[in-house]
């Protein structure tokens, strides 16, 4: 896969914004075109908790797959245990 960026983590970042700026735009759209009441209300407000849910789901899981990697990488690189005990 090719991105504008060189950085994976720039790619994310770019993505993250443009989900964040571009979902309650496309809400405010779809809710535009319903009828006035409180379920146009209650459409508009559980869509944008949708999204932020989504888009805090995502930075945990970003940030849950770094420190796994660091992790792992921290692990790999240190002196093994050549300790024998019988």
């Amino acid at each position: 896969m090719k991105t504008l960026t060189k950085n994976y983590s720039d790619f994310f970042s770019r993505t993250l914004a443009g989900v964040a700026i571009g979902a309650p735009m496309l809400l405010v759209c779809a809710v535009s075109q319903l009828p006035e009441g409180t379920e146009r209300g209650e459409f508009m407000v559980y869509g944008l908790g949708a999204v932020v849910a989504v888009l805090v789901g995502a930075q945990v899981l970003r940030a849950a797959y770094n420190w796994g990697f660091s992790k792992a990488l921290r692990i790999a690189t240190s002196e093994p245990n050549r300790s024998v005990t019988a």
